[in-house]
């Protein structure tokens, strides 16, 4: 389903969403993979936020990365973090 909601989008990366690399950091991190991971990779959770933006889950090696993604006429990615679990959300 949110795949569907991706199909036919650009997908780019909001300059702010890597304001809090460090620059050492910042050359070995690559967009593209922000990128592939959103296009190609299946996410473990979504959850779509009070502010209309999707929170997305992936699993890595240490953890799982979590997007934050704003879907208009394109899809950014505005933010990113790793984290060692995911969230427990209560639904409503």
């Amino acid at each position: 389903m949110f795949r569907a909601l991706l199909f036919g989008r650009d997908i780019s990366v909001s300059p702010h969403a890597c304001d809090h690399l460090h620059q050492a950091q910042r050359k070995v991190f690559k967009e593209e993979e922000l990128v592939h991971m959103l296009a190609r990779e299946r996410p473990r959770k979504i959850y779509l936020q009070a502010n209309g933006r999707y929170a997305v889950y992936y699993r890595r090696a240490d953890g799982y990365r979590k997007l934050i993604v704003a879907v208009g006429r394109d899809a950014v990615i505005v933010s990113f973090v790793d984290i060692q679990e995911l969230p427990r959300v209560e639904l409503l």
